[in-house]
């Protein structure tokens, strides 16, 4: 039995029946006397929805509101944070391949061994790709051109030719069959940095290694020195002497028409080739590559590499 209900009027003084266990839980779930579903009637329940359905349609208007007025406000291709304001700052880092990431940053391989020389080439032509192979590029490279000395229009980039890269190609495995490896630098991308060029020769840093000090005096134009310079060299003496000498390709810079970096589709990194003529071999050689102009920052700390990446390879 039900609650009493003289005159219509739900008598809750009265003490419920007394009911078996599971017959309690059937009348919590549905009770027949008072037809009510988890303690409420229909007509309570559609209440209940109808104010759930109002209030959700109404976050979801004001939410939708928000959104269009967030992504009216925000350009697909500037981020709203830049250099010094964005998380990453505006001193750019460098990267390296090949690079495989479960073995960290050591190259380690048997020059008579193809499975492991095929490894760090697939590595590289799988970076390389999209410079050999602009359809791959999500606007297929429609607007890439060769840029020279002269920077592009707004809506254009430099094309990067890898045939630059000399003896360092996948035809010669990049050097790995031959001893001779090549390992291929970049600059981080960070939207807006233009760098401040170390172009005159009178004005270089001392600490700036030889090889590239006589590349930039042997220039003969103002604005083959526009570069920011790439130099590699053993991190510790042992690493100096079993480094042994370095070719740069196609030369020891990335011009300065990459840059700035816009997000404008189809632009391309540019790249240099660091080819190890004569690494000393079964012994690991600790290299660190480091970017030269005035406005990137390096430090020696191996935790910290501002302006650097590190590699070690190891050659049998």
């Amino acid at each position: 039995m039900g609650a009493d209900k003289p005159n219509g009027v739900v008598n809750y003084c009265r003490r419920p029946p007394h009911r078996p266990f599971f017959k309690r839980i059937q009348y919590a779930i549905w009770n027949p006397e008072e037809r009510t579903f988890l303690g409420r009637t229909g007509k309570r329940w559609g209440v209940i929805g109808l104010i759930y359905l109002v209030m959700y349609i109404c976050i979801i208007i004001f939410f939708s509101i928000c959104m269009c007025g967030l992504l009216s406000a925000m350009d697909e291709r500037v981020p709203y944070f830049t250099l010094a304001e964005s998380i990453i700052g505006d001193n750019p880092g460098m990267g390296h391949r090949p690079i495989i990431y479960e073995e960290g940053a050591l190259i380690w391989y048997d020059a008579d061994n193809a499975t492991q020389i095929k490894k760090y080439v697939d590595n590289i032509n799988e970076f390389l790709a999209p410079y050999e192979n602009s359809s791959l590029l999500i606007n297929k490279g429609v607007n890439q051109r060769e840029c020279g000395d002269t920077k592009p229009p707004r809506n254009e980039v430099c094309s990067f030719d890898i045939n630059l890269l000399g003896p360092c190609s996948k035809e010669n495995h990049f050097g790995f069959k031959n001893k001779t490896p090549c390992i291929i630098i970049k600059l981080n991308r960070i939207f807006d940095w233009n760098p401040n060029f170390f172009d005159d020769p009178e004005n270089l840093p001392p600490e700036m290694p030889p090889d590239i000090k006589n590349y930039i005096n042997s220039t003969t134009r103002p604005q083959e020195r526009r570069k920011v310079w790439v130099s590699c060299m053993g991190e510790r003496p042992a690493d100096i002497d079993a480094l042994g000498p370095l070719m740069y390709w196609p030369y020891p810079g990335l011009p300065e028409v990459y840059f700035p970096f816009d997000n404008t589709p189809g632009y391309l990194s540019p790249l240099v080739a660091v080819q190890l003529l004569k690494p000393t071999l079964h012994q690991i050689i600790n290299i660190r590559c480091r970017a030269w102009a005035q406005n990137i920052r390096f430090t020696q700390s191996l935790k910290e590499r501002l302006g650097s990446t590190h590699f070690e390879i190891m050659i049998d």
